[in-house]
C-alpha cells in the first residue's frame, strides 16, 4: 500500500509538470516571417523587425519566431540588455529611426554587435545613450506626438528564432492616431478666447460709445452755453440800441434843426446886408451924378 501511494503521487506530480509545460508552450506566441531578409521585414502579427545578430542567417518566408520581451535584445560581447536603447531610438529619435532602413539597421547592430560601419552617427549614438539613461520606455503603449494633430503609439518585442545560427529580430509596431482630445480642448480654448475677445470688444465698444455720448453732451452743452451767451449779447445789444438810438436820433435831429435854422438866419442876415449895400451904392452914384451934372 505504501509503495502504491508513493507511485501514485509520483505519477500525479509528473502529470502536473507535463500539463504546466504543455500550457506554457501553448501560451507562447508564435509568429511567422512574411518575407525573406533581415532589414525591416514584416511579420504576420503586424510588426516589422530588424535583425539583432550581425552575420547570422537571415529570415525566410514562413519561418517561425517566438515572441519575447525586449530584455532579450542583448549585446553579444557584453551580454548587456540593449532593449531600452533601441526603444529610445525609435520613440525619442523617431525621425531618425524611420528615415533610412540601412542607417537604422547599422545603428541597431552598433548596440547589439558593436558594429561601427560608415553609416553610424557617433553623435546620435551618444544622444540615444544619454536619453535612455534617464528613463525606461515600456514595451507597449509608448506615445510620442508627431505633430499638432497626430501621435504615434509604439509597441516592441523580440522575435527569437529556434534555429541555431539564425538571426533574432527586434520588432516594432507603430500605430498612428488623431489627437482628438487635444483638438477639442484647443477648439474650446479658442472659442473661450474668442468669446472673451468678443466680450472685451463689446465692452470697449460700449465704453467708447459712452465716452462719445458724454463728449457729445459736453459739446452740446458748450454749444448751448455759447448760443445762450450770443442770444443774451444780441438781446442786450437790442435793448441798448432800443434805448440809445432814440436819444441819439433826437439829439441828431435837434442839432440838424439848429444848424438849418442858423443857416437860414445867416442867409437872411447876409442877404439883408447885401441889399442895404446895393442901395447905398446906388445912392452914392446918384449923388455923384447930380454933382457932375450941376458942374456942367
Amino acid at each position: 500500500m505504501i509503495i502504491f501511494a508513493i507511485t501514485t503521487c509520483m505519477n500525479f506530480v509528473s502529470a502536473e509538470n507535463e500539463t504546466n509545460i504543455l500550457r506554457s508552450s501553448e501560451s507562447e506566441e508564435e509568429v511567422l516571417a512574411r518575407e525573406d531578409g533581415h532589414v525591416n521585414i514584416t511579420f504576420d502579427n503586424g510588426y516589422n523587425g530588424y535583425c539583432i545578430n550581425y552575420g547570422e542567417h537571415e529570415a525566410k518566408t514562413g519561418q517561425e519566431y517566438s515572441v519575447k520581451d525586449t530584455t532579450y535584445a542583448t549585446n553579444k560581447n557584453s551580454g548587456e540588455s540593449v532593449g531600452n536603447y533601441l526603444k529610445t531610438y525609435f520613440v525619442d529619435y523617431y525621425e531618425d529611426a524611420i528615415r533610412n532602413d540601412i542607417v537604422t539597421q547599422h545603428t541597431i547592430w552598433h548596440f547589439t554587435d558593436d558594429f561601427n560601419g560608415w553609416r553610424i552617427d557617433p553623435l546620435l549614438i551618444e544622444n540615444i545613450k544619454s536619453t535612455a539613461s534617464t528613463k525606461t520606455i515600456p514595451d507597449s503603449g509608448a506615445v510620442r506626438q508627431i505633430n499638432n494633430t497626430t501621435e504615434a503609439v509604439f509597441d516592441f518585442q523580440v522575435l527569437s528564432s529556434d534555429k541555431s545560427g539564425h538571426q533574432n529580430f527586434f520588432a516594432y509596431k507603430i500605430t498612428y492616431r488623431d489627437i482628438i482630445k487635444d483638438i477639442i480642448n484647443n477648439t474650446n480654448s479658442s472659442n473661450d478666447t474668442a468669446s472673451k475677445g468678443q466680450y472685451s470688444n463689446t465692452t470697449n465698444s460700449t465704453e467708447n460709445n459712452t465716452l462719445n455720448d458724454t463728449q457729445k453732451n459736453i459739446d452740446n452743452a458748450r454749444e448751448n452755453t455759447t448760443s445762450n451767451k450770443k442770444q443774451k449779447n444780441i438781446a442786450h445789444l437790442r435793448e441798448s440800441n432800443s434805448k440809445i438810438t432814440p436819444d441819439n436820433t433826437q439829439k441828431t435831429l435837434k442839432k440838424d434843426s439848429q444848424n438849418v435854422q442858423k443857416s437860414i438866419s445867416l442867409s437872411k442876415h447876409v442877404t439883408g446886408k447885401r441889399t442895404i449895400g446895393v442901395i447905398m451904392l446906388l445912392i452914392v452914384l446918384g449923388i455923384v451924378a447930380i454933382k457932375y451934372i450941376r458942374r456942367d
